[in-house]
């Protein structure tokens, strides 16, 4: 009777010991199955131009429609140049925690998408796309698609217009394409499967520093 109570409380430590050892393992197998899937990001190459698309910013980096824009590899060049500034500047637009100091200073202030759409701050904004390039060797002009979880759970989107310059080794916000954003959005899936966004309704034609696209 004796040794069957010792054999009984053998039998449950070993299963007790067991159970935490595959507890232990299981716990660090899946630290490790997290960490092997963080996407730490990439380089890509677009008309033969890298592009880091790596932290910080990485979301906003991997926004940048770059592809069928019909770019030189002159203007590839000067957008992989002026990446990081740009990411961070989208970063801080949208004001996810993010403080502000982050924008850089111009003789313009930039328009607030969560003052305009009157969003709180428990409301999560991100970047969808970078898109719409235009060049010329001093300034880079864009359009960047904005989106957010609306009152009724479907995505609203919206889209605002954008200038940076050269300034030193730097490129900064220099001020709006045009004297009012794009606005809301409607989208649908293209023919090609990719989500296709245009205006809800067309801004004003008067471009407040118009560019031309140049050779460099």
């Amino acid at each position: 009777m004796q040794e069957e109570q010792q054999v009984s409380r053998l039998h449950k430590f070993r299963r007790l010991f067991e159970s935490l050892f595959c507890g232990v393992g299981l716990l660090f197998f899946s630290g490790c199955c997290t960490e092997y899937f963080v996407d730490k990001g990439h380089v890509d190459w677009v008309g033969g131009i890298s592009f880091e698309i790596k932290t910080p910013y990485l979301n906003e980096k991997k926004a940048f429609n770059l592809r069928d824009q019909n770019l030189s590899p002159e203007a590839l060049q000067q957008i992989s140049e002026a990446m990081p500034f740009i990411a961070a500047f989208i970063n801080a637009q949208l004001g996810n925690g993010i403080s502000y100091a982050f924008v850089p200073a111009s003789d313009f202030k930039v328009r607030s998408i969560r003052d305009i759409q009157n969003l709180n701050t428990d409301i999560f904004l991100a970047v969808k796309s970078i898109q719409n390039w235009q060049i010329t060797a001093q300034h880079i002009q864009f359009n960047t698609d904005y989106f957010y979880t609306g009152p009724d759970g479907h995505f609203v989107y919206y889209r605002d217009n954008y200038i940076f310059s050269r300034s030193d080794r730097k490129w900064v916000f220099e001020k709006h394409a045009k004297s009012e954003p794009e606005g809301l959005l409607a989208c649908e899936k293209g023919p090609s499967g990719w989500r296709v966004c245009m205006p809800l309704k067309p801004t004003k034609e008067f471009d407040s520093h118009p560019l031309s696209v140049l050779p460099l």
